[in-house]
């Protein structure tokens, strides 16, 4: 089982792959590090993928925003926008790939970091993921709706990759880490407003390990996390949300899942969800489902 420890501040990468090729590029809004035999093979596959999924410039994604239908879609589009709408099954639609009008409204319109002030007048309501049409070849999507990935892409790209890396290896793509290690690997995360990092130790294997907030992407009059119920940027118990699990894609929406509905039964049975609020205070969730004060 991962543990959370006070700061350690010699971490360094795991002694596994501390040795292993490495690749370092800007992609998915961040800076992302992929060490591991056949890094360059996984790096390009990475920034392949990008470019099929991205909102921010012309991409089989604008295109099917821009036309509410996309036909023949890319089949990595279709499966990333399969394993979105099965998220928003799983979490009663809190985090949707249909949240894209509410984050323009919002202010997120272009590539970070250049938000704008939100527009006026209420939110845009959401469109229902479950009106969405997709089968082998095309998408179809409801009136009004667009599609943003960002919810639940970065960690699917991560783990795809991971498969064209060749034993030790990790993926760290702006704090989202994808670690496959035989031994215990020592993963730091940072906390909201700076200071010694909380230090996490990962069990022999692979691991995933996501952190969702609040802080880091917002601007003036808002941030990133929308709360569908109401189209605006969510008002949290925490500010930050780091969880860990063997699947990365899991944990990255453990993580948004438990800033947006800290309470919801679906989290409890995670591997480590660890929580920081706005003074600083560290939480985590107990296996009866309670938060409480590490």
């Amino acid at each position: 089982m991962p543990s959370a420890t006070t700061p350690a501040p010699d971490a360094t990468l795991p002694t596994a792959v501390a040795g292993l090729p490495q690749r370092r590029l800007r992609a998915l809004g961040t800076e992302v590090v992929v060490i591991g035999q056949r890094a360059e093979a996984a790096a390009a596959e990475l920034q392949r993928l990008e470019a099929l999924l991205t909102r921010f410039r012309p991409s089989p994604l604008t295109t099917l925003n821009a036309e509410g239908r996309l036909s023949p879609a890319p089949p990595e589009l279709i499966e990333a926008l399969r394993h979105a709408l099965a998220v928003a099954s799983d979490t009663g639609g809190l985090i949707t790939p249909l949240i894209l009008p509410a984050l323009r409204w919002a202010g997120y319109r272009n590539a970070w970091p250049a938000p704008a002030e939100p527009q006026p007048g209420d939110p845009p309501a959401t469109a229902d993921w479950r009106e969405v049409r997709l089968d082998d070849a095309a998408i179809h999507l409801p009136e009004g709706a667009a599609v943003d990935l960002g919810g639940t892409a970065k960690s699917w790209i991560a783990v795809r990759c991971l498969q064209q890396l060749l034993g030790e290896a990790l993926i760290d793509a702006g704090g989202d880490v994808i670690s496959r290690s035989p031994e215990t690997a020592a993963i730091d995360v940072a906390r909201p407003r700076g200071g010694e990092p909380l230090q996490v130790l990962l069990p022999p294997g692979t691991w995933g390990v996501a952190t969702s907030g609040v802080l880091a992407r917002s601007w003036r009059g808002g941030h990133h996390l929308i709360d569908p119920r109401t189209g605006r940027p969510a008002q949290t118990r925490f500010v930050q949300v780091t969880a860990i699990h063997p699947d990365l894609r899991r944990a990255e929406v453990l993580a948004k899942l438990a800033l947006l509905a800290p309470l919801a039964p679906a989290l409890t049975g995670a591997s480590v969800l660890i929580a920081f609020d706005a003074s600083g205070g560290v939480w985590r969730l107990g296996d009866d489902g309670v938060w409480g004060q590490a």
